[in-house]
Order: C-alpha cells, then structure tokens, then sequence
C-alpha cells in the first residue's frame, strides 16, 4: 500500500483487508468511523451499508491481491465525500459508487472489445450505466431540494423608439441620482 493509499484510509477512519474468499477484516480508527462515513448514528444500518458496498465488487476489486484494483476505500470515500443527511440518501450515496465504479468496469470492457457485438453490447451497458448515475445524481439534487425548481421565465415588449433594460432592475433612488 502506498503512502497516499495509507493516507486515504487512514482519513477514512476504516482500513479494509481480504477478500470475499477469506472474509473482509474490518480496522476502525476510532469507534464509530463507519457511522461517520454514512452520516448516521445508527451502527446497524452503518454496518449493514458498509456491507452493501462490497457486495457490487468483484472480486478482484474487493482484494488484497489486486491493489491496483481495489475500489473499497474509493466507494467509502466518495460517500463520505457525499455526506448523506438521511437514509435516502445514505441508500442513494452506496447505489451512485455502486453504479460510478460499474460504469468505470464497463468503459474499461468497452475499451478492450475485439470485435463489433462487443463494442455493441459494452457500449450499450456504458450508456445505460451513465445515464443511470446522470438519474442518480438528479435524485439526490432534489431530494435535497425538496423538488423545488426555479425557473424564471421574463417577457417585454418594446415598441418602436423605446428602450428596454435586460438584467436585475432596483428602483426607489431619489429623482436627484438620474
């Protein structure tokens, strides 16, 4: 493991090693750095999301044995980054990493095609992965917004001769600041 590999983990506040063969051995920093991670002081539900974003990897992505491949810390990284405020969100923040590291493989498959049902099968996957963490990141965006867009739509009308101003307009100077 590199520094900066050392580094990262250990800003996470969890250290994991194994693999799905031999099992996934769980360091903690401090007692509830998983809790951290997922915004939540629920330790069951922390568990259980920990556990949710092993489950998508493959093996050689979930493993000591391939560092280079490793996309443990990365997903636990980027969902902290996310800083969930709720389960939605907290769901919604493993399902993103889930799908950004599977998009990834797919563009990596997608590179590597021999021949065209290849290209065509890999592609049409990267597409649909794409499009899916695009969907995902507009839930979150009105998750937290509530819903709520704004959208301010302005008409005017200038007739022949007049003059119309374009911008944010504040009025209630005095008649001597003209």
């Amino acid at each position: 493991m590199s520094n900066i590999e050392r580094a990262k983990a250990d800003d996470l506040g969890v250290k994991i090693s194994g693999s799905a063969k031999t099992g996934h051995t769980i360091k903690l920093a401090h007692q509830n750095a998983v809790c951290q991670i997922f915004g939540t002081p629920d330790e069951m539900q922390a568990n259980a999301l920990l556990s949710h974003c092993l489950k998508p990897l493959k093996a050689d992505e979930a493993s000591d044995e391939h560092p280079g491949n490793d996309e443990r810390g990365f997903m636990l990284s980027v969902i902290r980054d996310m800083a969930p405020r709720d389960p939605v969100e907290r769901m919604l923040a493993v399902q993103m990493a889930a799908t950004h590291v599977a998009t990834i493989r797919s563009a990596r498959w997608l590179a590597n095609t021999q021949n065209i049902p290849q290209v065509q099968a890999h592609y049409s996957g990267f597409n649909k992965l794409a499009r899916t963490f695009a969907a995902q990141v507009e839930a979150l965006r009105k998750h937290r917004t509530g819903g709520e867009q704004r959208v301010v739509v302005q008409h005017v009308n200038v007739s022949d001769g007049g003059k119309a101003i374009v911008g944010n307009v504040s009025t209630g100077g005095s008649a001597g600041d003209e």
